[in-house]
Formats: structure tokens, C-alpha cells, sequence
């Protein structure tokens, strides 16, 4: 049998000194995003079924110039941040952004090699993703190109607003398998770390 698991208890915030009656306490937006990095790897966890995330923040420094390198265990994989930070709370975020961008680009990599191995059902991830941002469904046009003969079927789509054109194709089908490729390759590429975690 293996260890068991042991997991750090879930962040929680300090609440801030009162304020006068009728005044909110704003957070800064780098704070803000800072927090965005911890909840979105839990969210991560959460949804793929595995542990969540382990923080470790050590103390690199001494007791007057307190030095902070955090490093995080998320699905099995070890992220330290690369430089100190005089603030605990700022090197966990530090890491817990660190951790996303590898999970990203992995998510990436394998997304594009299923893609270039024609292994992903293209037209229904698309349908999903459209789904899952409430974004307008795809169009397609696809027409037959009267001096291909292997291949003479293309397919263009529009996707939230933008022309995409995907490679020729044997039928209608599979020009329309094609394009929506295209957009998935395309979005795959330009991505921003917390859109393809989920």
C-alpha cells in the first residue's frame, strides 16, 4: 500500500479591520489575480478527481529579511518557484501561477497531438466548447471544388466571429471535420492558461 495522502487545508482570508459604515473594502486587482492563480489550480483539482494542490513555503532567508520559496504538488507533478519572495502569501500565488502554465501548455501538447492524430471527435469538442463558453454555435459552409478530384470538398467556418478556413477533404464530412480542426489547433495555440482547464 502506498502513503497516505496528506493534503494542506484549503487557503483561507483574513478579514480585513473594519471599515467605516458604508464603505466596502476593495481588493487590489494584482491581489485579485494573485487569487485567481490558487482558486483555479483547486478547481482543477476538484474537477479532474485528483488530490488537491500541496503547498510547501520555505524560508530562505533569516528573521529580519524573510526570503520565501514555495513549492506545490499538484496531480503528481512538483512546481518550486524560481526566485524568493519576501511575502509567504505572494510565493504561494507565485507557484500556484507557475503550476498552471505547465498544466496548461501540457494540456496543450496533448491536446495538439490527438488533434494531429485525428483521434479528437473535432465538430463536438467545438460544439462543446461553444457550449461551455456561451459562445454562437459554428457555421459551416462547404463547398466542392470542381477541379480537385482526390480531395475536392472544403469547408469554412465562422466561430465567435471569425473566418476559419481547414483543409480539403474526400466528403462534406470530413472538409467540415477538418475546419473545425483548425479552430481547435488555432485556440489551442492562443489560449490564456485558465480557458483550457476545465
Amino acid at each position: 500500500m502506498g502513503q497516505p495522502m496528506v493534503c494542506a487545508p484549503a487557503a483561507t482570508a483574513t478579514p480585513a479591520p473594519s471599515a467605516a459604515p458604508g464603505t466596502k473594502k476593495v481588493l487590489h486587482p494584482k491581489i485579485l489575480e494573485h487569487l485567481r492563480y490558487k482558486k483555479l489550480l483547486q478547481q482543477y483539482t476538484k474537477r479532474r478527481c485528483i488530490p488537491l494542490p500541496i503547498y510547501q513555503t520555505i524560508n530562505e532567508g533569516s528573521q529580519g529579511a524573510l526570503q520565501f520559496r514555495a513549492t506545490i504538488l499538484v496531480d503528481g507533478v512538483s512546481y518550486t518557484s524560481l526566485y524568493t519572495i519576501s511575502d509567504r502569501e505572494a510565493a504561494e500565488w507565485n507557484v500556484a501561477k507557475l503550476a498552471l502554465e505547465g498544466i496548461s501548455q501540457k494540456i496543450k501538447d496533448e491536446g495538439r497531438r490527438l488533434i494531429c492524430e485525428n483521434k479528437v471527435p473535432c465538430k463536438s469538442t467545438l460544439n462543446a466548447f461553444a457550449v461551455k463558453m456561451n459562445l454562437e454555435m459554428p457555421t459551416y459552409n462547404t463547398i466542392k471544388q470542381k477541379r480537385k478530384r482526390l480531395l475536392p470538398f472544403i469547408s469554412s467556418l465562422v466561430f465567435n466571429g471569425v473566418s476559419y478556413i481547414g483543409e480539403a477533404g474526400r466528403n462534406e464530412g470530413e472538409a467540415e471535420v477538418l475546419a473545425a480542426r483548425a479552430v481547435i489547433l488555432y485556440l489551442l495555440g492562443s489560449s490564456d492558461p485558465g480557458t483550457l482547464l476545465f
